[in-house]
């Protein structure tokens, strides 16, 4: 719940405190609670305990959670709730696989065409130093990959591309995997670079590394925590 100074009582902003919708508050705030952890893969979720915990009421929580299902972060189960998605290993190998199919694809058309003020927004662009999972880098990752799929200018490509990426932020989002900001960052340069000498077999080579890389990372973070 909230006080009158638009901050709840566990510390984050309100809406008042927000430009953004009632529902995308919402959304927002649920996802951040699932991938700070605090709430977990498998927990079933209800709307009006979701209404009492955010302070709003039950309509915008149920708009949010239909477009949380849309992502494929959680499924609606007829009158019982939402329950939170989780993963498993093979999910893990899969996603990574088919990212590494479209992107890499499309980062080698997108070197050709790719405009020099696209490229500057990717290289001035940074990953938030986080630790864990949290919806800034989330944000940052996303708009970077997105951005080179779009430059490819196949609408089929970024469509598909957006669609693996719900299944990248369930993994994401059940905590599988680290950041590690400094590495993404670092390899992220290095595939800018390539589209910025316009070399596609290049970037598709360094994009296939990196998206290897992340992989690797999730599984291995994965089997750590078992």
């Amino acid at each position: 719940m909230a006080d009158k100074t638009g901050v709840r009582v566990d510390g984050r902003k309100t809406r008042g405190s927000r430009d953004e919708s009632l529902v995308e508050h919402v959304r927002r705030l649920v996802l951040e609670d699932i991938i700070q952890a605090r709430i977990k893969p498998g927990t079933m979720l209800q709307l009006t305990d979701l209404s009492n915990l955010y302070g709003v009421s039950r309509t915008p929580v149920r708009e949010a959670m239909t477009l949380l299902e849309r992502q494929g972060l959680v499924t609606a189960i007829a009158y019982k709730g939402y329950l939170v998605k989780g993963i498993e290993p093979g999910d893990v190998h899969d996603v990574y696989l088919l990212r590494k199919v479209i992107e890499s694809a499309a980062t080698e058309i997108a070197a050709t065409k790719i405009t020099d003020e696209r490229l500057a927004e990717l290289r001035d662009a940074r990953p938030s130093e986080v630790a864990t999972m949290n919806l800034d880098h989330d944000e940052y990752s996303h708009d970077f990959h997105g951005t080179i799929v779009a430059a490819s200018g196949s609408k089929r490509l970024l469509a598909v591309f957006e669609d693996i990426y719900n299944d990248v932020r369930r993994i994401q989002y059940a905590g599988i995997g680290n950041p590690r900001p400094d590495l993404i960052y670092q390899e992220h340069l290095a595939i800018v670079e390539a589209l910025t000498d316009r070399d596609g077999p290049r970037a598709r080579r360094l994009m296939e590394q990196h998206i290897d890389a992340i992989r690797v990372r999730a599984l291995e973070s994965w089997l750590d925590e078992r």
